[in-house]
């Protein structure tokens, strides 16, 4: 059953849930390096907290993270059995509770690894210290383990003291009572020395990432981790063994339903376009959208990235659904997340300030206040690009103590000293060339074609800026604006969604085709004959989503209608 169960967690994480994986792993720097070791197990429950870090590390790679899930998973059901004082079937079958409750539990984002970690280390030392025989060096040396639990797992220490207490049967109340009065005065003491708030010591300092909310599932899944051990204390006889596997099979049943149902599609499908973003995977990320159109603006955004990079965006774009100019530049938003996949697109076009901006925004809004490996690298280019060479030593420094960023970062050091920076990383080059060197402003959402317009007008090379130029005022629905900039297109390279606004516009200004311009092919001028008749008989949206839905038409008239 625990093989079954394990199985099954991993799969979870790595079939349905992967991208959470890299999601969490981009929220923190994990540091090889005694001063991170102490910074982060000095506060309460801060060894458990290293732990976890050090195992999200490895969710650069979802399959090793969804491996090393599925083992703290199977840990957690291994050692609430073990701490029963009584192992059978039932109590076997039920400790499988705070696993599938921890399952559901990490569906949220925003929990954090070295919960499991504080549970783990709560219940081995209460199934240690039954190891020992004798009973007065055994209730000192449990009185003795609770401020040190306290300081090495936080307040889920309280496990160790419920199950202690039960493995006793409740025969040593006064070593119990004692217990639990001494963990209450660490929590009141750790609140003079420590500068958290009560409650936030009270529940946990790293147990989730919001530190203003509680973790009920986390909680939930320590009191269930209780309770094998209080069933083993009442005398049943030994059940059937399909008994057994009937309260497994209902466990199983119950937490896959749980976990499923707290599971956030909406978010993993984003997550999964920010990192194929991150890795610069724009093929991918097309095939992806051809599988299911993303609807949410930040997916949209990562989607005509994508075909911004591969070339493909002023004939396809409209092929895919667009909900307005915030699918292609989305407004920033001071949080830790959407400034991210934004940031992204400003580097790509050359706003290099922009981006740095974005990734120094969004690690400092990381709401438990840690470092981000993946910002740390992107503020480090942005320096370099600038010359701010100082600067970038001191990010790459840091880097250089992570394990998946050590390679890149001790290339990059040494490609510094060399003076091959740029020859050698022409992402970078890149960056520098289509940067802008004259200008430095601030620019407000309504000002970003004026923006993109400049990039093109000092770099003529830098195509994805035009076409960003061009899309933003035809998601806008700025015809007027649309033709004032095509004169920068080639005339030969006039693409479809271009030359679908040019007919649009046409239609809105004459009478009939008389003059129409030689680069605008005649089937699209037949196709909007049709579609304007098909407009004025009066058919219904989807069929005219059928007909017309890769058509500039189509979005012109049913979609973003909060354009002007």
């Amino acid at each position: 059953m625990t093989v079954l169960s394990g199985a099954a967690f991993y799969c979870f994480f790595a079939l349905f849930y992967p991208y959470h994986l890299h999601f969490q792993e981009q929220y923190q720097l994990f540091e090889s390096t005694w001063d991170y070791f102490q910074s982060v197990a000095s506060l309460p429950g801060g060894l458990a907290d290293w732990m976890g870090r050090w195992v999200t590390q490895f969710f650069y790679y979802a399959p090793v993270g969804a491996a090393m899930m599925s083992v703290l998973l199977c840990g957690v059901q291994l050692v609430t059995w073990a701490a029963c004082s009584k192992r059978t079937l039932l109590t076997y079958a039920l400790s499988f509770i705070p696993s599938v409750l921890l399952l559901a539990f990490f569906c949220d984002e925003n929990a954090l690894v070295g919960s499991v970690w504080a549970l783990i280390l709560s219940l081995g030392a209460a199934v240690l210290c039954q190891g020992i025989k004798k009973d007065r060096p055994r209730h000192i040396l449990k009185v003795a383990l609770v401020p040190v639990l306290y300081m090495a797992c936080g307040s889920l220490a309280v496990v160790f003291v419920l199950v202690s207490a039960l493995r006793e049967g409740l025969k040593y109340w006064t070593w119990d009572l004692s217990m639990l009065l001494l963990l209450v005065l660490c929590v009141l003491l750790a609140r003079q020395i420590f500068p958290y708030p009560l409650e936030r010591l009270s529940f946990g300092v790293h147990y989730y990432r919001y530190h203003n909310l509680v973790p009920f599932l986390l909680w939930l899944a320590a009191l269930t981790a209780v309770l094998p051990a209080a069933v083993s204390l009442v005398n049943l006889k030994e059940p059937k063994a399909w008994m057994g596997i009937m309260v497994y099979a209902g466990v199983a049943a119950a937490g896959a339903g749980l976990a499923f149902n707290a599971a956030d599609p909406t978010k993993e499908e984003w997550m999964r376009y920010d990192f194929m973003v991150r890795m610069q995977m724009w093929n991918r990320i097309m095939l992806t959208a051809d599988k299911k159109n993303p609807g949410n603006p930040k997916t949209v955004s990562c989607l005509n990235l994508a075909l911004g990079k591969t070339g493909r965006m002023p004939d396809y774009q409209f092929s895919y659904f667009q909900n307005g100019p915030e699918g292609l530049l989305p407004g920033f938003v001071r949080d830790h997340t959407n400034p991210v996949a934004t940031g992204e697109i400003y580097w790509h076009l050359g706003m290099v300030n922009t981006a740095q901006r974005f990734a120094f925004e969004a690690q400092e809004s990381i709401p438990d206040f840690q470092k981000s490996g993946r910002f740390y690298q992107r503020l480090a280019q942005t320096n370099l690009v600038n010359g701010d060479w100082d600067v970038a030593r001191k990010y790459l420094k840091a880097l250089r103590n992570a394990r998946f960023y050590r390679g890149w970062a001790n290339e990059t050091l040494s490609l510094m000293d060399s003076g091959e920076i740029f020859e050698k990383r022409p992402e970078l080059a890149q960056a520098r060339d289509f940067r802008l060197k004259e200008h430095d402003f601030l620019f407000s959402d309504e000002e970003k074609d004026s923006m993109l317009g400049l990039l093109k007008v000092e770099n003529p090379g830098n195509t994805l800026a035009l076409d960003y130029l061009m899309a933003w005022c035809l998601l806008r629905k700025d015809l007027d604006r649309f033709v004032e900039c095509i004169g920068m297109v080639e005339e030969p390279m006039m693409p479809k969604s271009y030359q679908e606004a040019l007919l649009l516009r046409w239609v809105q200004t004459h009478q009939d085709f008389e003059g129409l311009p030689g680069f605008l092919a005649p089937a699209h001028a037949l196709r909007i004959n049709r579609f304007i008749a098909d407009m004025k008989s009066g058919k219904s949206e989807e069929k005219m989503r059928k007909d017309y839905g890769d058509t500039y038409w189509f979005y012109y008239y049913f979609r973003y209608r909060n354009a002007e």
